[in-house]
């Protein structure tokens, strides 16, 4: 069996990076504000926090395990510097998930299920109730029977019942084909897994391509899985918590409101809703909370895991482009930076509209040349002062499909949303002479001698 999430806990204790908080914490906005505290705080931010004790619940709580890029390269064993080429390998070398006979995530059924024995956590002051919110959503197309995986929020409703918010992705479009036809859309929720699992799941494959299969790549190993007890599907085998259940058709119920990655609120919907039919657990079971508002988690995922698939997508358009990145600022969501090498004029243009064609939510892309670092706000902010010229460089596109997840966007109806699109070429111009921007800097033979001397200086 690979990896699983309490054998890469493990090597953040022994790298002196878990934090256990040993009192009772109550789930209600309580622990939220100590992973907020924790990861304002630079001597804690680069710890993992583990809550042993949880008012009224019997699990313990991961938490704060996402809020840095740096510590997701940790989880997955690489250099922050190799997040993209790491998930771009795993796109391309996909190691498609293996069934087994039995797994941890099933040694204690709860059937009836009883909601109320987790340890789900209110984060924010507005929330319409307690949340999961590291929930891997596993559903099948029902006409194809594809496997989708995908990070969804569900409210507490009842101790068999919760309400979800679909992204308009794959898994909504499940579930709109199982309610053509008045059925419901069977769906497992893991909660406590590998982190290469979440961040498979937000990699935005094509519909009907198989996430699973990317995390294997990610950990450069299949999946194991196993079968559920009461819904036909398969979930991860060495998950802490699974729900199983079934979204039914025609049946709304008021969710929300929700801190969002937006650090607003997601407005109250009234949206579907889970039957819960059993919960699962390893016997000593790890619950695990994703925070979104107050701690980018949602964010820091979203963009190691959007990334590599956008990469793709845009190379695929403009063969030139070096680097993608989508900034924690803009939630990973909204802003897209493209470096390229531009070989001709349009190129810039063209790497943008497909970026919005790959993911919805982008409404601002900033393309930049190569010699730009993305990863450093300044670099390209010093792109935009000096490469930018807003009468000749600046591309507006109204009434887009947007997210209603944006606040900014015209939702028209229930999940359905437009919103202006936005393009800034940050290049430089192919005709101007390059002495115009070379850069002012020390001889590099000068600067390499330095180097080599650096200790006779300080000494």
């Amino acid at each position: 069996m690979v990896e699983d999430l309490r054998e890469v806990l493990a090597r953040f204790e022994s790298a002196g990076r878990l934090a256990r908080v040993r009192v009772p914490v109550d789930p209600r906005f309580e622990l939220a504000g100590i992973c907020t505290r924790a990861h304002r705080d630079p001597r804690l931010r680069d710890r993992v926090l583990l809550f042993e004790q949880v008012r009224g619940a019997e699990l313990p709580v991961v938490a704060n395990l996402f809020n840095t890029r740096e510590k997701v390269a940790f989880a997955l064993g690489v250099a922050e510097s190799e997040l993209l080429a790491v998930g771009v390998r795993a796109l391309e070398r996909p190691r498609p998930p293996v069934e087994v006979a039995a797994g941890p995530c099933q040694e204690v059924v709860r059937e009836p299920p009883d909601l109320r024995v987790l340890p789900l956590c209110t984060n924010s002051e507005l929330d319409g109730g307690p949340y999961v919110t590291a929930g891997l959503h596993v559903t099948a197309n029902p006409e194809t029977g594809a496997r989708n995986v995908g990070v969804q929020r569900n409210m507490y409703h009842a101790p068999d019942r919760l309400g979800i918010w679909m992204a308009p992705t794959h898994m909504f479009q499940h579930y709109r084909l199982a309610e053509e036809h008045g059925a419901p859309l069977p769906v497992a929720i893991a909660v406590g897994v590998h982190p290469a699992l979440l961040v498979a799941s937000q990699f935005r494959l094509a519909f009907d391509e198989d996430e699973l299969a990317a995390a294997g790549g990610l950990l450069g190993a299949p999946v194991e899985l196993v079968r559920c007890r009461t819904v036909p599907l398969h979930v991860p085998a060495a998950a802490e918590v699974v729900i199983e259940g079934e979204v039914l058709p025609q049946v709304r119920e008021r969710e929300g409101p929700f801190g969002e990655f937006a650090r607003l609120y997601g407005q109250a919907r009234d949206l579907p809703v889970v039957r819960v039919k059993a919960i699962t657990h390893r016997r000593d079971a790890l619950w695990h909370n994703v925070i979104a508002a107050t701690v980018p988690e949602n964010a820091v995922i979203g963009s190691v895991g959007r990334e590599p698939a956008l990469f793709r997508a845009v190379r695929a358009a403009v063969p030139t482009v070096t680097a993608v990145h989508m900034p924690i600022g803009s939630g990973a969501n909204f802003h897209a930076l493209i470096a390229l090498r531009k070989t001709v004029e349009g190129e810039p243009q063209k790497a943008a509209f497909a970026a919005f064609a790959h993911q919805d939510l982008i409404k601002h892309v900033v393309v930049v040349d190569d010699d730009i670092d993305i990863y450093d706000l300044s670099d390209v902010d010093y792109a935009l002062a000096t490469r930018f010229r807003a009468d000749r460089d600046l591309y507006i596109i109204p009434r887009v499909k947007g997210n209603p997840l944006d606040p900014a966007a015209d939702e028209y109806a229930t999940g359905r949303a437009t919103v202006a699109k936005l393009i800034v070429d940050a290049t430089k111009p192919l005709a101007a002479p390059p002495e115009h921007y070379r850069f002012a800097q020390v001889p590099a033979e000068v600067m390499a001698r330095i180097a080599q001397d650096w200790p006779r200086y300080f000494g």
